[in-house]
């Protein structure tokens, strides 16, 4: 019992492995190792704004990533239009919730919303925090996740997000989503990369 159990972990491992690997395309991949974005825009029926994935490889472990952006209260020091960020409730050590106050477009000033933010691990490695919309004014739902994974000895982060706004001047922004997206993701990884490598100057 205990080596058919061990064989269907290791077949699901590798299955895990072999479909992530598979994701990316030819071109995507040569466009990661060149130090590029891959950025994939999907409009799904019936919604103003589209689904946006960035995906970037980084430098350093994908667990020291996820944990350089689990510090909330630095978002609005580096990602565009965050005005405020910080942890309003500790559900465990893998679950939160996070309150939000973002600069909006004209005519509006801002947005406050809440979500909350799981943390999982994955058995190839990879690290993800999740989240989903608790409350929002200006939002119905906004889904998405962050993933850190291990990639030839570095960290593959798959930023993804799919808001639906609920405002009916939300239109006019539509071709700016995967922009802005795109604009943020450059900021955080970023701020990644400059604040592990000063970790590691500090500890020589």
């Amino acid at each position: 019992m205990k080596i058919k159990f061990f064989i269907v972990s290791v077949l699901f491992l590798l299955s895990n492995l072999s479909f992530s690997a598979n994701l990316l395309t030819p071109t995507e991949k040569q466009q990661l190792d060149k130090g590029e974005m891959v950025k994939k825009i999907v409009w799904k029926d019936g919604y103003v704004w589209p689904e946006v994935t960035v995906l970037k490889v980084m430098n350093y472990d994908p667990l020291d990533n996820l944990n350089v952006f689990l510090d909330f209260e630095k978002h609005k020091t580096y990602i565009p239009d965050i005005l405020e960020s910080k942890i309003v409730k500790k559900i465990s050590k893998n679950e939160m919730h996070v309150y939000f106050e973002m600069k909006v477009p004209w005519p509006v000033n801002k947005s406050v919303y809440t979500t909350n933010n799981v943390i999982t691990k994955d058995p190839d490695g990879s690290h993800t925090l999740k989240w989903n919309l608790i409350q929002g004014s200006l939002i119905k739902s906004s889904d998405g996740h962050m993933t850190f994974s291990p990639y030839e000895g570095k960290t593959l982060i798959t930023y993804v997000t799919f808001i639906v706004p609920n405002s009916s001047l939300a239109g006019m922004f539509k071709n700016r989503v995967a922009v802005d997206v795109e604009v943020a993701v450059t900021k955080i990884t970023k701020h990644l990369t400059e604040t592990l490598g000063k970790n590691i100057q500090n500890n020589l």
